[in-house]
């Protein structure tokens, strides 16, 4: 945007003032004219508008939808423009470059001349029209190795955990969480008290929790018929995932578990990561986010409920788990520009950006429509806003971090940058990020940089068939130009959802 314009920061419907936004729903709720807006203009079927309708606020709903969709101020600016919605123009107008403000000040002239013209007619003498007069009225497979490395370890001192054994396969590890660093606290209130062996644990709560339902450990012991084994989805180094049903609803709950009777401070790292993830999910609700239902941390065990996502984790897809079908590549493009676009939503929703840490095809879900959802925010923490800062620890899976980090740790958007690239190639052609059966190249990236690129289509997953398997390109491409060696080389995650949305 142009120095001209003030508030250049604010880009994204979603970063629209409170002020600002409740003066554009008064605007467009009178008469209802968002109804215009979201039938003719953001193509929204009838029923959407029907179900709109029903809402306390429909152009706030609305507002939230398409924002949803990373769509822009300018966006909906240049839509009330073709509306001719100038009142309703006025509230975004320091949110554009300048030079668009004459959609409003073309419009405006048109009118006024228009109503000089009846004035001499009529010989009204105070006739004043404003634009305030205006039309008043969104089975498993082996663990990858996952690293924690500790400040002042040697190189030759560095641990890799949770690595399976050659061959060996292990319940499902889409939430494994490792311990990580301390990041920026966020704002707390009440303690969680948790005995641990003979010692008892105290965390804070997060303050912003009011407004999430917290329930029983009792009740989520009914939801999963008493924690049967039957219902058991996966199992990690936090504890256990359980399908369930509360409330009527199909969930999934997982259930964080102490391991080991010398195990207190681990166990305190993942009560951390657990409200960690509570505060993130319930701040920064998006579509291509896994959304949080509800929490518990009274009971025997602290558990979160997550909507339940009734195709499991992408790596599943992908390997073919449970005789499932595979992933056409059409529906690749879809869940890539999915997580793109829930991964720029993180970047630029708040004043600085929330980095996720830990993407990888694991930690992709995705629902009965094949939409995707990116979970595991235990890793999570605020960036800079600007190029990158130096980190004490680091923490992730090793095939989805750029050397930057591992050895360098330096932290920015750019490492999502790069694991999103790693998931890319996952995409293109059905391969591990990690194989251990592989002679040479584990990595995938490694793998892939080893390949011509004139023999690369070779590396095809032929299970996605051959209707638009021009996508296996793209992903290739785009994948190459993520994981670039040099961070500088990465594109920020808007213009990669730009690319895959102009395909």
């Amino acid at each position: 945007m142009s120095s001209t314009t003030p508030n250049g920061s604010i880009k994204y419907i979603y970063n629209l003032p409170f002020s600002e936004r409740v003066e554009l729903c008064r605007i467009l709720n009178q008469n209802d004219k968002w109804e215009e807006l979201a039938g003719m203009w953001m193509k929204y079927d009838v029923l959407t508008i029907q179900n709109l309708r029903k809402e306390r606020n429909p152009t706030d709903e609305l507002l939230t939808m398409w924002g949803h969709l990373n769509h822009t101020i300018l966006e909906l600016f240049i839509l009330l423009s073709r509306m001719q919605h100038y009142q309703a123009m006025l509230p975004l107008k320091l949110f554009v470059d300048s030079k668009f403000h004459e959609l409003i000040d073309n419009g405006e002239g048109n009118l006024q001349r228009m109503l000089g013209k009846l004035k001499s007619k009529k010989n009204l003498k105070d006739l004043k029209i404003g634009t305030q007069n205006f039309n008043q009225k969104c089975q498993p497979r082996p663990n990858i190795p996952k690293v924690v490395l500790e400040e002042n370890i040697p190189g030759d001192s560095q641990k890799i955990l949770n690595q399976s054994p050659r061959g060996q396969n292990s319940p499902s590890n889409s939430n494994n969480l490792l311990v990580a660093s301390p990041i920026a606290t966020p704002h707390f209130s009440p303690k969680l008290q948790h005995i641990a062996g003979k010692r008892t644990i105290e965390l804070p709560l997060p303050r912003t929790e009011a407004t999430l339902p917290q329930c029983s450990f009792n009740e989520l012991a009914v939801a999963t018929d008493r924690w049967s084994q039957h219902n058991i989805l996966g199992k990690g180094g936090f504890g256990t995932v359980y399908r369930g049903t509360w409330k009527n609803t199909e969930v999934a709950i997982k259930k964080i578990e102490r391991r080991g009777p010398d195990s207190d401070e681990s166990y305190m790292m993942q009560l951390q990561q657990s409200l960690r993830e509570i505060q993130i999910l319930n701040s920064r609700a998006h579509e291509n986010i896994l959304p949080l239902y509800a929490y518990s941390l009274g009971g025997e065990a602290p558990c979160l409920i997550y909507q339940f996502m009734r195709n499991g984790s992408l790596e599943d897809r992908l390997l073919l788990r449970q005789r499932t079908q595979p992933l056409n590549w059409l529906q690749r493009h879809e869940i890539a520009k999915g997580v793109a676009r829930g991964l720029q939503y993180l970047h630029t929703i708040g004043d600085k950006p929330l980095i996720h840490g830990d993407i990888k095809s694991a930690n992709i879900l995705l629902d009965k429509n094949f939409e995707p959802k990116i979970g595991d925010f235990g890793l999570a923490r605020e960036g800079p806003e600007k190029d990158y800062m130096k980190v004490s620890r680091i923490h992730g899976t090793r095939p989805y971090l750029p050397e930057e980090f591992l050895h360098g740790k330096n932290l920015s958007t750019k490492i999502d940058t790069y694991s999103y690239g790693i998931v890319l190639f996952e995409l293109a052609t059905g391969l591990s990020a990690y194989d251990d059966f592989r002679p040479e190249n584990k990595f995938l990236k490694d793998f892939i940089d080893n390949w011509q690129d004139k023999d690369l289509p070779l590396l095809m997953d032929k299970k996605a068939g051959e209707e638009n398997k021009q996508v296996y390109h793209n992903l290739i491409v785009l994948g190459k130009w993520c994981s670039n060696r040099l961070s500088k080389d990465r594109p920020e995650m808007e213009l990669v959802f730009r690319k895959l949305n102009d395909l």
